[in-house]
């Protein structure tokens, strides 16, 4: 068990001034078996009145509307959260199902079709599930600025390059593919740097979170802000504004462990 204290900072520029900004923040870390939030705020600039949503999926979000005109939005998120490693036991058969995000293409299929053959087998447990981790972190190159938040994972996997979220849909995607029902998590792990995106699959234990990224199981040196399908569910912050304006965020998370604790 840890205790982690954690601080999230996101700025969206825009290249002119909008009105009628309609937003939604998952910064607000998830409450679950394996996660407690001992303690929680946030602050927008330009700040309005904040309200606590949840969606269909358990995410709890923060959500406003700027209605004066403003070129700039910034939250500042920051808190403390028990983490401890818990095998989560809910499940919805619609983790089962492919989505645009995740579909895969003939590529795709015959990187599973070959992993089996290596395994001898069809992947069922968490072995299996391991070793095509493996071999997707050995297949894949981690590298910002080659993809979008609308790549797919049939397009990343033949570009073999991307980000967190892109390795997370195509792990996703050869896990459905494989009859493993999987879903996407957003959230934080120990260090500086971004938000990021990892997996968690279902098996008879329940479930289980892999970062296919960093090639490694889950652990309490992470926190779990929104899970979903895919990441059009569990994205981090969504919006829509009035007028058109050129954006361009800026997102930094600090995740450290409060010693003394336990």
């Amino acid at each position: 068990m840890k205790k982690l204290h954690f601080r999230y900072e996101m700025t969206l520029n825009l290249s002119q001034e909008v009105v009628d900004h309609h937003f939604l923040v998952h910064c607000r870390p998830m409450a679950s078996e394996g996660q407690g939030l001992i303690g929680f705020s946030c602050h927008v600039d330009p700040e309005v009145a904040l309200n606590y949503v949840t969606d269909g999926f358990g995410n709890q979000g923060l959500g406003g509307v700027i209605r004066t005109p403003h070129d700039r939005f910034h939250v500042t998120a920051e808190g403390e959260v028990d983490v401890r490693v818990y095998r989560m036991r809910d499940y919805h058969p619609m983790y089962r199902f492919q989505t645009p995000y995740t579909a895969p293409d003939e590529r795709m299929l015959d990187f599973l079709r070959e992993t089996e053959r290596m395994l001898r087998g069809p992947i069922r447990g968490l072995d299996e599930l391991n070793f095509l981790m493996g071999r997707l972190y050995g297949r894949f190159v981690y590298a910002p600025g080659v993809t979008t938040t609308r790549t797919t994972a049939a397009e990343a996997f033949a570009g073999g390059r991307g980000v967190c979220q892109d390795y997370a849909h195509v792990f996703i995607g050869l896990c459905r593919a494989a009859g493993i029902p999987a879903r996407y998590v957003a959230g934080m792990m120990t260090g500086e740097g971004a938000t990021h995106a990892w997996t968690e699959v279902w098996t008879e234990d329940g479930w289980i979170g892999m970062d296919p990224t960093n090639n490694r199981f889950t652990d309490d040196s992470y926190i779990r802000l929104a899970h979903g399908r895919d990441f059009a569910d569990g994205a981090v912050d969504k919006g829509c504004f009035v007028r058109f304006a050129i954006q361009t965020q800026q997102v930094y998370v600090k995740v450290e462990e409060v010693t003394g604790y336990a």
